[in-house]
């Protein structure tokens, strides 16, 4: 059974990624050296956190092609100069030939938000890997942030896709509703049962399925994505930007507003074409 470790202040954290160890020995072995002038610890904090952005995720356009599905994924961070936050994405195939899909939003900003994400990412993955459905996966992240006891809250939607049927089942806490698109109009899809993360100790979280046809496309997203004004104004304005919209879906990414709520935001199309 994969769990991810325990520590005494953040018993919700998850394995370091290699790439912060890499750091934390570059900063061993500059402390016996002279002190850094401003202007080069500054460049020296700027690479770190580029160092670590790519470890956990790029900001930049990712594209993959996967179980017939092209997806296309990008997270912009509110802070320039850390050029990362609290959302976060998870593309996985799991052993079984199926597809991980995940997007999420660690509520607050700044370092705390971002130890958070990376704890909650890589739970993700342990938990997925143990063929666990998306409903468990989530209501297992919960059971992590209610016994950190910190107050941390998040929201997430856990996708499975089937490239065998073309069936997607996901569930969701706290999430805003999945976009699905085809060359025609774009529907909100069905939203499961599931509260925000952390807030109560044994909530239920459940499913719904649908299956995605070739051509037909499916946007998670963080609230980062909406515009300020009613929630489901800023939904409407965001189906728009992919209504009738042929094409690659990176292209189609390329036409969202990351700025829209001028916040940590995060958007995953994932479009089937066989």
């Amino acid at each position: 059974m994969i769990e991810p470790l325990r520590t005494a202040d953040r018993p919700w954290l998850a394995v370091p990624h290699p790439a912060q160890a890499t750091v934390r020995s570059g900063v061993a072995r500059n402390s016996d050296q002279e002190p850094l002038s401003h202007g080069a610890q500054l460049a020296r904090e700027q690479q770190i956190s580029h160092t670590l952005q790519h470890a956990i995720q790029p900001v930049t356009s990712v594209v993959r092609h996967l179980g017939g599905l092209q997806v296309a994924v990008r997270c912009h961070g509110a802070d320039p100069a850390l050029r990362i936050g609290g959302d976060w994405y998870l593309i996985l195939p799991l052993a079984n030939g199926d597809l991980v899909l995940a997007v999420g939003d660690v509520g607050g900003h700044g370092a705390g938000a971002i130890e958070a994400m990376i704890g909650l990412r890589y739970a993700t993955v342990a938990y997925a890997a143990e063929g666990h459905p998306p409903a468990t996966i989530l209501s297992r992240l919960n059971t992590l942030l209610c016994g950190a006891d910190h107050g941390t809250t998040a929201t997430a939607v856990v996708a499975t896709y089937r490239p065998s049927t073309g069936q997607l089942l996901w569930a969701r806490a706290g999430h805003p509703p999945l976009l699905l698109a085809n060359h025609h109009r774009v529907t909100r899809l069905p939203n499961p049962r599931g509260p925000l993360l952390g807030v109560f100790p044994a909530p239920p979280f459940t499913q719904e399925s649908r299956q995605l046809l070739p051509g037909h496309s499916v946007l998670l997203y963080t609230d980062g994505m909406i515009k300020r004004g009613t929630f489901d104004d800023g939904i409407d304005l965001l189906a728009e930007r992919i209504t009738g919209v042929d094409g690659h879906p990176a292209a189609i990414v390329d036409r969202l507003d990351f700025d829209a709520a001028r916040d940590d935001a995060c958007a995953l199309l994932a479009q089937r074409v066989a």
